[in-house]
C-alpha cells in the first residue's frame, strides 16, 4: 500500500504510479493518507515505486524514488504558484492518453500538462518543471 503524510496532495484525483514491473493510472480517494483505487488494480509491498503522480485539476504531488541515495523526493505543484508566473514562461498542452488506460472509461481522455520555463544564467530557455493536470468527472 501507498502511504504519504503530505497534507497537500488532492483529497480526490487520479494516481499515476511507476512501480519497476508497471504502471497504475486510475482514480483514487484519500483515506488515512493512503490512496484508495476505484479500479481492482493492486500492487504487492514487494514493488518498488519509483515514481507516483497524485494530481486533479489544480494540484499535484509527486514523489519520485532515488534508489542510489535511497531517498524520496517530493515536490507539490499547484494552479496558484502558475497565476503568479510569466505568462511567457508556461507552455500548456493536452496529450492523449494511451488507449490502453482510456478505454478503460476510469480516466479522461487527455491531459493537461503545464511546463514551467525559466531562463538559465547564460540566457537559456530551459525546462524547471511541469505539473500534471485532469479533471474530475
Amino acid at each position: 500500500m501507498i502511504s504519504f503524510k503530505n497534507d497537500k496532495i488532492p483529497a480526490k484525483g487520479y494516481i499515476l504510479a511507476c512501480y519497476d514491473d508497471g504502471i497504475i493510472f486510475e482514480p483514487y480517494e484519500l483515506k488515512n493518507g493512503a490512496p484508495v483505487f476505484a479500479g481492482s488494480e493492486s500492487h504487492t509491498s514487494g514493488e518498488i515505486l519509483r515514481e507516483c503522480h497524485l494530481f486533479d485539476e489544480d494540484t499535484e504531488y509527486r514523489m519520485v524514488y532515488r534508489e542510489a541515495t535511497d531517498e524520496k523526493i517530493e515536490i507539490v505543484l499547484t494552479r496558484q504558484e502558475e497565476d503568479s508566473m510569466d505568462k511567457d514562461l508556461l507552455f500548456t498542452e493536452n496529450i492523449l492518453v494511451q488507449d490502453t488506460y482510456a478505454d478503460t472509461g476510469r480516466v479522461p481522455k487527455t491531459l493537461t500538462i503545464v511546463n514551467r520555463y525559466t531562463y538559465s544564467d547564460y540566457d537559456t530557455l530551459t525546462l524547471k518543471n511541469y505539473r500534471i493536470s485532469a479533471k474530475l468527472p
